[in-house]
């Protein structure tokens, strides 16, 4: 550690240096002014990404998301600034700059000529913010202001991403829950709130559940692809920024109220929120308190199998499954942003949010395990519930929150930023209970001609249906609490150099700890007999005609969910008790503290080159104690304290090129990282008996890293649009994936599947991205109130030195995350208030998970999404808005496919999704 605390004392008394060299060069410092204020529209809109130039030092700033600017270092006198704005008339205007004084000037602007005859509302209104902070950026970037997401029929941050060019989600009950960025597994990729990392409310992964936070609670989604020396550098795929909302210019109130139908649950969705913003003492306080709450019952109708192959090739099931799933998903969000002007040099910022989701989920499950070859196998028939206080239901409650509190100083030439913040993730699943009956050595007739589709039919004498004939195999309980907790502040320094370069220096501490902790008992009834007498009087039978996979497929009859929840299984008299020591290896402790510093500086040559050029240095350190459990003793011990600690130095060289004002070609080489997740590193022994597995966690992982350069041209259009494209590259080291091998021998014991996460090898990542929106006004003026937006990722992806088990000489194969192709496109019409959208999302299969050979490997299947709404707007002072939207019109199922592409290994469908309702603002 000692030598962390020099590396960034070093890094930051260098920076020191050059501002007081800066300093004593400049004899007039002290007297130096500056100009500060805000970007807005004629509505009093703000307005992001401003390019605000001024003209006789050849020097200039880019409002930033909240629409405010700083010109600092100033000399008193008389300036000539320019502001420009995609679809609004550009500025230009004479500024007198006091001594020693910041002149605080807000910048009102109005719409080019070229759009004086558009009425310009709603998603277009956004559409012009997204692409100037874009067109202005330093670095490659793609944005989403609220506006533009308000449009789409999306109802949480995920399902917005998936509009991004380059990005692909990965679905959990029908919405978007993890996002991909550029060929990349989420897990190389980090998601953060007003810039600080969010932890994650799970207990095996680091990547955040975006399907946590709605929509309608962001003000703008950045997507950074490049990322700069003041960023974390735990970003290979990309940095997915989400900015909460800020307090106003001024009042602001809005209020949602809609509804909504899903076919499966065939139950009502209820949709509410509210914001109000307002300014107070002289707008030098402001503030903006949001909330939002959604409810939604649902459900899936989904099929799982297994394949397997016996020494002659000949390929079999072995494991058949259909499932039947009831969810009731509900999201409350609470937001607020205050922002105090101290004075004109001096201001502070508190922001907060807090998401809460709640899943009430039953699921019925009909599986036949262990069917060998000529279809001889054992029926298991189980239910997921929980308790009566949880509506009989396993309930899984995420929450996320984070506070952060900040500060923005300007003295002189000398500018300086602060953030402290707190953030935490949790996850509790209390008394999730599962009821399982077997009933061993029945036949099946196995219809594998078409292997999407694989029907096991009973045999003679056997059967599918719950009966007498069935016995208990086990009744289970288990609690489970994961929390991950970050503390983290920074501080930044910036300095106006005399020759119009910008020098930017700071530090960082994030201290994280993340605990996951399971207990789980299993219950033997006291009388056996009984019990599965009174279990066959509480059922329920499940087999519907609108089972979606087929309707060949029929789910059976189950233990009723009011059965289930309403077991007492602590009294003592009808229950043995037994803590299961196996499922209590998964717990564990760890704490890591990531200490970092940067040194970043700008210069633009002659009016067209700007030249960035940075070190990023962080230091990581870690400790963990995980479990172990001995299959012999059958007790779980807590394995010794382990520790580990590396240092990273991640160089970054960016380069934009205004070939003119429409006109930007973009160049960069940067280096970024991702830490093994935490469940990874724990050396603990996870022991599944109920299905024979086993798993190992490995202490020895090492970070991946990733060597990246990019080369974008973008054009944009003065009618608001642009067109684009791009090259990326990436030399990826150590890249971790799950290394599974079958019927693997421990402690003397064969289980049939192992699996220990381990640094693979090495792999070449390059792809193509291209861009275009713009109205078709440019073809006819009648046109003008039609547009298009569409995208296209071209991924391709090889791993080098495969370090996996059986399969070292392999080679072609691509890296796990990685679809070749994604598109989307949008075709849309707004005129007068009028808005209709139909929307098109595609994204090719990849591989998900490497098996023991490419027999085994699992693939996420290809998507295609298509998506429509409407909305329409009136009113002047007070704005009134009705939509209405349609999700998944192509049912399209969740589906992964086991070594070839027609052998499904799961199709799981959720149905089409309508809602409707109202929107109020003044």
């Amino acid at each position: 550690m000692k030598k962390v605390v020099r590396a960034v004392s070093l890094m930051l008394l260098m920076a020191g240096v050059c501002g007081n060299a800066f300093a004593e060069e400049n004899e007039n410092i002290v007297r130096q002014g500056a100009i500060r204020g805000r970007v807005i529209d004629n509505g009093k809109q703000i307005l992001p990404g401003a390019s605000i130039f001024v003209e006789n030092l050849k020097t200039g700033v880019i409002s930033d998301v909240n629409g405010f600017y700083t010109l600092p270092n100033l000399k008193p006198g008389t300036y000539t600034v320019k502001v420009t704005y995609v679809g609004y008339s550009p500025i230009e205007m004479k500024v007198t700059v006091p001594e020693g004084k910041t002149l605080e000037k807000d910048i009102v602007m109005n719409e080019g000529v070229e759009l004086q005859e558009v009425q310009v509302k709603g998603a277009f209104q956004g559409q012009k913010k997204a692409i100037n902070t874009q067109k202005n950026n330093l670095g490659i970037t793609n944005v989403v202001s609220a506006d533009q997401v308000g449009k789409f029929p999306d109802s949480n941050i995920g399902d917005a991403l998936k509009r991004i060019s380059g990005i692909n989600v990965q679905y959990d009950q029908g919405e978007a829950r993890f996002g991909q960025v550029r060929g990349t597994s989420a897990d190389l990729s980090s998601v953060t709130i007003n810039g600080n990392r969010v932890p994650s409310a799970e207990g095996d992964t680091r990547n955040v559940q975006l399907d946590l936070i709605p929509a309608d609670m962001i003000q703008t989604i950045e997507v950074s692809k490049v990322v700069t020396p003041d960023m974390d550098g735990d970003a290979i795929g990309g940095s997915i920024n989400l900015v909460t909302k800020n307090s106003p210019y001024k009042r602001t109130i809005n209020a949602t109220a809609g509804s909504g139908y899903n076919w499966i649950s065939e139950k009502a969705q209820l949709n509410l929120g509210f914001t109000y913003g307002d300014r107070f003492f002289n707008d030098r306080l402001g503030m903006l308190l949001s909330a939002s709450y959604q409810n939604a019952p649902s459900g899936s109708y989904d099929t799982e199998f297994m394949w397997e192959q016996n020494e002659d090739g000949k390929v079999y099931v072995s494991d058949y499954q259909m499932r039947q799933y009831f969810v009731t998903r509900e999201r409350q969000s609470y937001s607020a942003a205050f922002d105090f002007d101290i004075n004109e040099n001096h201001k502070l910022t508190f922001k907060g949010i807090f998401n809460n989701r709640n899943d009430w989920e039953n699921r019925y499950r009909t599986n036949i395990k262990d069917l060998d070859e000529n279809g001889k196998g054992t029926v298991r028939i189980q239910t997921k519930a929980g308790t009566p206080d949880n509506r009989n239901a396993r309930l899984e409650r995420q929450r996320t929150m984070d506070f952060a509190l900040g500060g923005e100083h300007l003295w002189g030439a000398i500018g300086m930023d602060w953030n402290a913040s707190y953030a935490k993730a949790t996850e509790e699943r209390p008394n999730e209970r599962y009821l399982d009956f077997q009933l061993k050595k029945q036949e099946f007739d196995m219809d594998l001609s078409d292997e999407r589709q694989p029907l096991a039919t009973p045999g003679t004498g056997s059967t599918l249906t719950l009966s007498d004939k069935f016995s208990l195999k086990e009744l289970t309980e288990q609690q489970e609490d994961i929390k991950e907790e970050d503390m983290k502040f920074s501080a930044n320094f910036k300095a106006s150099l005399n020759n119009g370069a910008k020098l930017k220096f700071g530090a960082k501490v994030v201290r994280k700890t993340k605990e996951k902790e399971i207990d789980f008992y299993e219950y033997t009834p006291k009388d056996e007999d009984a019990f599965m007498t009174n279990s066959l009087k509480n059922t329920v039978d499940q087999s519907t005609d609108k089972f979606m996979p087929s309707d060949k497929y029929q789910v059976g009859t189950f233990a009723s969910k009011e059965y289930v929840g309403g077991l007492n299984l602590n009294d003592a008299s009808q229950f043995d008790k037994e803590q299961v020591q196996a499922e209590l290896a998964e717990n564990f402790e760890a704490r890591e503290t990531v200490s970092s510093g940067y040194v970043r500086f700008d210069h633009k040559f002659a009016s067209d080159i700007n030249l960035m050029a940075g070190l990023r240095m962080e230091h990581t350190s870690l400790r963990y104690t995980g479990r172990n459990y001995d299959d012999e003793t059958d007790k779980t011990t807590k394995t010794g304290r382990m520790t580990n600690s590396y240092v990273n130095f991640l160089p970054s060289i960016l380069v934009k090129w205004d070939v003119n004002d429409d006109f930007k070609i973009r160049g960069s080489y940067t280096q970024t990282l991702s830490r093994p997740k935490y469940s990874a590193l724990v050396p603990s022994v996870n022991i599944n008996r109920g299905d024979n597995e086993i798993k190992i966690g490995n202490s020895d992982l090492k970070p991946t890293i990733s060597y990246n350069f990019d080369l974008s041209a973008d054009y944009y259009f003065k009618s608001v649009g642009l067109v684009s494209a791009g090259f990326f590259y990436k030399k990826i080291d150590d890249f971790i994936v799950d290394q599974v091998l079958t019927n693997y021998e421990y402690q003397g014991t064969e289980y049939t599947r192992f699996t220990q996460p381990k640094n693979a090898g090495n792999a070449n990542l390059w792809g193509l991205e291209f861009s275009y929106q713009r109205d078709f006004g440019f073809i006819a003026p009648a046109l003008k109130y039609v547009g298009f937006y569409g995208t296209y990722t071209y991924t391709h992806s090889r791993v080098e030195d495969f370090n996996f088990e059986g399969r070292e000489n392999e080679s072609g194969l691509s890296l796990p995350g990685s679809p070749e192709h994604t598109a989307n496109a949008s075709l849309y019409f707004e005129k007068g208030g009028l808005n209709v959208r139909l929307s098109y999302n595609f994204a090719s299969d990849f591989i998900d998970e490497m098996g023991p050979s490419t027999f085994y490997d699992r693939y996420y299947d290809a998507v295609n999404y298509m998506d429509v709404n409407a909305s329409y707007t009136f009113g002047k002072k007070v704005k009134m808005t009705f939509y209405a939207e349609a999700n998944n019109l192509l049912t399209q199922p969740l589906r992964y496919y086991q070594g070839t592409k027609d052998r499904t290994m799961q199709a799981e469908y959720y149905g089409v999704r309508m809602n409707a309702g109202l929107k109020i603002s003044f």
